[in-house]
């Protein structure tokens, strides 16, 4: 699999591997491929978890609160 990535992000990834955190781009990729597929699991799983409940209109708050739960996530 060949990827094309910006100067930027193929810059970030070198960094991180001459920083010691990953032993190389594929090791990063793995990595971020990973954390991607436990994210797209996790929203999944709550949004099981949320056809279960009532049904009840959503607020604005009810979306601010899913921002900072993604966002959360996201930080991990």
């Amino acid at each position: 699999m060949n990827v094309t990535l910006s100067p930027e992000l193929e810059a970030y990834i070198e960094q991180s591997v001459r920083d010691g955190a990953f032993a190389s781009a594929s090791e990063f990729v793995e990595a971020a491929a990973r954390r991607q597929m436990q994210e797209e699991a996790w929203f999944e799983q709550k949004v099981m978890e949320g056809l279960k409940g009532p049904v009840t209109p959503l607020t604005r708050e009810d979306l601010d609160s899913v921002r900072d739960i993604a966002r959360k996530a996201r930080a991990r």
